[in-house]
């Protein structure tokens, strides 16, 4: 036996043999690095942004792939574009890597319309807004003061339970009282929209129109931030206005514009009686 073992025939098959096994498992890693790619990544590129359109061509240039996570309705964002993804922008993935990617919807979802009847204005439009909806108040003559008389969108009566769209604007109507009551209008120059809002609704007064086409805001976290730089009517010693009237409001992100002088703040009473 150990003769044949020191045979040619045996020592060439033997050679043969470790031939093969060396070429098969040369070939497997060959075949490995081929399938993954061994080396090769791709710089992720950014979706945000984006149209589905657009993602398609950019990522089929980049032998990528793509697929819809999920789609949200953000009211003040643009529609049909893409919110978010996964992996992020930069981030190094092989060929055929799929992008997980979440858009706005276009078309925004169906709610039911909360009941806030009866509320209290401060609790109505904290509701409302919980629900995605926008506000608008009005007032009427009512014995019930700044409660909630009924709900209206595109001036139609909204019933509770009603399927509306989010991001509605529902305008509110709300007693004003019977009383002749007037109010001075409040100083609101440097303040926020929010900070400004809260300062007419203790006032039993309302926003009318917001202008931000000069406010110079870039973003939205700006918009919000922005202050008024001029209100209409003005505060003025002269100037009383009715209980659930609206003020009109304008907005800047140019500190320079909101100019406050000496006469702003002359101290004037909140209320005026007529007599």
């Amino acid at each position: 036996m150990f003769k044949f073992l020191r045979s040619k025939t045996f020592l060439i098959n033997l050679a043969v043999a470790i031939l093969f096994v060396v070429l098969f498992v040369w070939g497997i890693f060959k075949f490995i690095d081929s399938y993954t790619l061994h080396g090769e990544t791709i710089s992720v590129p950014s979706l945000e942004g984006l149209t589905i359109n657009e993602v398609e061509k950019l990522l089929e240039g980049k032998l990528l792939r793509y697929t819809i996570l999920d789609s949200i309705y953000i009211s003040d964002a643009e529609k049909g574009i893409v919110l978010e993804q996964n992996p992020s922008q930069s981030d190094l993935v092989k060929e055929n890597r799929t992008i997980y990617i979440t858009t706005s919807k276009i078309v925004p979802p169906k709610i039911s319309m909360p009941n806030v009847v009866d509320m209290s204005q401060r609790l109505a439009i904290a509701k409302l807004e919980s629900y995605g909806l926008k506000v608008k108040t009005k007032y009427i003559p009512s014995e019930c003061v700044n409660c909630v008389l009924k709900q209206e969108i595109n001036g139609k009566e909204v019933k509770p339970n009603d399927k509306i769209k989010k991001g509605s604007v529902v305008l509110l109507i709300l007693g004003s009282g019977t009383s002749s009551e007037r109010v001075m209008v409040p100083f609101l120059k440097g303040l926020t929209k929010e900070e400004a809002n809260n300062k007419l609704l203790d006032a039993y007064l309302s926003i009318g129109f917001s202008d931000y086409e000069n406010c110079q805001c870039e973003t939205t976290e700006d918009t919000l931030n922005a202050k008024v730089y001029r209100q209409s009517p003005v505060r003025s010693p002269n100037i009383a206005i009715n209980i659930g009237s609206s003020e009109d409001l304008y907005f800047t992100c140019d500190t320079n514009m909101v100019k406050i002088n000496a006469s702003d703040t002359i101290l004037i009473p909140d209320t005026l009686n007529n007599d």
